[in-house]
């Protein structure tokens, strides 16, 4: 059996049982595996590792550690800029998601505050699928599912910690450093697509009695044709955005 020594830093403690989080910790290893297997063994999402080092040099998830060896593990820190060459890269500016089929609600809010959000829930279109369209089409991976995150083809992938909507949107603004980023109402929430500001004449038969009146800008989605005004839901909706943008922590 091949022996390692260890040691994550910062959010890759999430994965950890509690005897090894933040601390050095000594495993063992039958045959010879990749970094990557190595992740995977442990149940760390591999898309969530931004800088492997082995004995202080920098190393590929194909890297294959030998007897004795200590092994550093970096997520991304989007706050910062690394010294060193990420494996996972941080992806475009805004970043573009692709959320499982669980995350409907957050694709949702990430939709309200103006991010790309794809979300295929009808049919499922099951892991395998998932995970090639992220990799094929450049977009982070969000997820509460750590086997999800472990297949190659994710090239970037974040495991959500928090369960409650409104937390998970919290978490994934501050982990991808968005605040700067956020553009509300400015994207379909049905459809994912950048709305167009449209006259009112054009689309006055498809208003309710009175919001023509009321109303000066309008804009309507390309996709779904849906029409949106700043309506009594948007005061509802400008309160959330207001309560999750004061956890800026970069």
């Amino acid at each position: 059996m091949r022996t390692l020594w260890l040691r994550f830093y910062a959010s890759l403690n999430d994965f950890l049982p509690t005897r090894w989080k933040q601390r050095t910790f000594k495993v063992g290893f039958l045959g010879q595996p990749t970094v990557r297997e190595l992740l995977v063994q442990l149940n760390v999402p591999p898309p969530e590792v931004a800088l492997i080092l082995a004995e202080g040099r920098p190393v590929s998830f194909e890297y294959r550690p030998g007897e004795g060896e200590r092994l550093s593990f970096y997520p991304i820190f989007y706050c910062l800029l690394p010294s060193q060459p990420l494996h996972t890269l941080p992806p475009e500016r805004p970043p573009r998601f692709l959320l499982d089929t669980h995350l409907g609600r957050l694709a949702r809010y990430l939709r309200m505050l103006g991010f790309d959000a794809e979300h295929l829930s009808d049919p499922d279109p099951g892991d395998a699928a998932l995970a090639q369209r992220a990799g094929h089409d450049g977009r982070v991976l969000l997820t509460r599912d750590r086997r999800l995150l472990a297949r190659k083809a994710v090239r970037y992938g974040y495991f959500v910690r928090a369960t409650a909507p409104r937390a998970q949107l919290a978490e994934v603004l501050d982990r991808f450093a968005l605040h700067d980023l956020i553009n509300p109402f400015s994207r379909c929430m049905c459809c994912n697509v950048p709305l167009r500001p449209v006259a009112a004449e054009t689309v006055a038969d498809q208003l309710p009695p009175g919001i023509r009146a009321q109303h000066a800008e309008f804009y309507r989605c390309p996709a779904c044709q849906r029409i949106y005004w700043e309506g009594s839901h948007h005061a509802r909706m400008q309160r959330l955005i207001d309560q999750v943008v004061r956890g800026n922590s970069c």
